[in-house]
């Protein structure tokens, strides 16, 4: 059965909201047991990327063990289609139009391919924009950033205790040592693999602080490609490649040779080094369980998993859903995400229910017992109740904002917002005013507009779509460039 909306003044639409999220906020802080809490977030996972999501070749034994041991949510969003900004909202709880990280670094294209002109770009956080760290150091409680950064020029920033082994740039120049970017491992034997080294640090932050509350944000590289190329410089040439240890690599080119000839379907999942480099993703994960089960903390211990956007299609594949990184289809967005807490959250369940990276802060706030800097500026949903009392949120708005360009030749990767509600999901482009409209309980592939056959349903959404415009004070529309050369 599809929903119902009933459309109001966005101005009652706001009144509505503050008063369910403090109606929500006091019912799941009796429902929030407290303790610590470690967010794994991994780079450019796609929504089927796992064992336990239906991957045929990849193997996740640790992170499906994680999802075994509480809920795998399979409606589970990004905050955004692409790293920076995803990263940026997650840790603020806040839309792109309250800090301006909307992309990576700029808008990309010359200025003459844009036929909009988009919203002008952040590279990074403000300085002074505070993050989930900011009000978890002022509360005294432990906390540090471990890994990929990619939302300030270095780490620790923006209100967080430490951090380690992240810094501007999104992706390792290289992964295997000697490294080329000042921030990763000096010092270190040649051939060294990344990722060791993150998880090392990742384990010693939860051995120096097991004896007091503590926050963890543990963010990989992976399975994120590098970038091979002399210098540090962002927009250098370079050649984007995968890295992966050769013994893993070589294991999975048996193993895809040997499901070919056997006739099995690899779901086109038939890369080998992406495949070792899930492997290698898995393999961190179970190094953080791991330690937390020997310091006896694993039942004190909030983990949420989470990927920062869809998968890439030139190294895996998101069927059956449609798109990848950088667009606003189901596979930009839709990813796999895991809450375990054993005792406190179900074990062994699966949940459809709507959810995004962009409610974590929300959900930290109330699991530390500590008030957001701006509560005005917290975007997403408390999810503590829907975590431990397994109370449903209710039809909400999932709303994304990308009035940016990633690849001008391509639409799809243009100046666009969606919103989801209920079933359905409107994506509106900045460029020609259109609108497309699927359904996703009967067409989770975005394979039929509806936008022509259900007027009543498009006008419906499109109201909903204006009111989130309005409440995030985002651009509803993007002036044309007179700058633009079609040819």
């Amino acid at each position: 059965m599809h929903f119902i909306l009933f459309i109001k003044p966005v101005s009652l639409v706001a009144a509505c909201a503050a008063l369910f999220s403090a109606a929500c906020l006091t019912t799941a802080s009796a429902a929030a047991p407290g303790g610590n809490v470690v967010i794994i977030l991994v780079d450019d996972l796609g929504w089927r990327d796992l064992a336990c999501m239906g991957s045929p070749v990849y193997e996740t034994p640790h992170i499906d063990a994680l999802a075994q041991s509480g809920t795998l949510f399979t409606g589970a969003y990004a905050p955004s289609s692409i790293c920076s900004p995803s990263r940026a909202i997650m840790l603020t709880g806040s839309q792109p139009s309250r800090h301006g990280v909307y992309t990576v670094v700029k808008n990309r294209g010359e200025k003459s391919q844009w036929k909009v002109i988009p919203e002008k770009n952040r590279q990074f956080l403000p300085k002074d924009y505070p993050t989930i760290g900011t009000v978890l150091t002022e509360a005294g409680i432990a906390n540090g950033a471990i890994g990929k950064w990619h939302i300030a020029g270095g780490s620790p920033s923006n209100g967080f205790d430490e951090g380690k082994l992240g810094g501007y740039l999104g992706l390792p120049i290289n992964y295997f040592a000697p490294f080329k970017l000042g921030f990763l491992p000096k010092n270190v034997p040649e051939g060294a693999y990344l990722p060791t080294f993150i998880r090392n640090a990742g384990t010693d932050f939860l051995e120096r602080h097991q004896n007091e509350r503590f926050f963890l944000y543990f963010s990989t590289y992976l399975p994120h490609d590098e970038i091979n190329n002399k210098g540090e410089d962002p927009d250098a040439e370079g050649m984007f490649r995968l890295a992966a240890p050769k013994p893993i690599v070589e294991k999975y080119q048996r193993k895809i040779e040997a499901m070919k000839k056997a006739g099995e379907n690899l779901q086109g999942h038939t890369n080998p080094v992406y495949a070792a480099m899930i492997e290698e993703t898995d393999r961190s994960v179970g190094a953080i369980i791991d330690k937390l089960d020997e310091l006896s903390l694993r039942e004190k211990t909030l983990v949420l998993f989470i990927s920062d956007n869809g998968g890439l299609s030139k190294y895996t594949s998101n069927s059956p859903l449609r798109g990848e990184k950088t667009t606003l289809y189901e596979g930009g967005i839709r990813v796999p995400m895991i809450a375990s807490l054993p005792g406190k959250i179900a074990a062994g369940k699966t949940s459809d229910e709507p959810v995004s990276g962009i409610d974590f802060y929300p959900t930290l706030c109330t699991y530390f017992g500590v008030k957001p800097t701006d509560s005005a500026k917290v975007d997403g949903e408390d999810l503590t109740g829907l975590l431990f009392a397994e109370k449903s949120l209710g039809e909400r708005d999932l709303f994304w904002n990308f009035p940016s360009y990633n690849e001008p030749g391509d639409p799809a990767r243009g100046p666009r917002s969606a919103l989801r509600r209920g079933d359905w999901k409107i994506i509106h482009r900045y460029e020609d005013n259109g609108y497309e409209l699927y359904d996703l309980k009967t067409d989770i592939g975005e394979s039929k507009d509806l936008s022509d056959s259900q007027p009543e349903i498009l006008k419906k959404m499109r109201q909903q779509l204006d009111a989130s415009y309005k409440r995030f004070g985002a651009a509803e529309a993007l002036p044309p460039n007179p700058a633009y050369k079609p040819d």
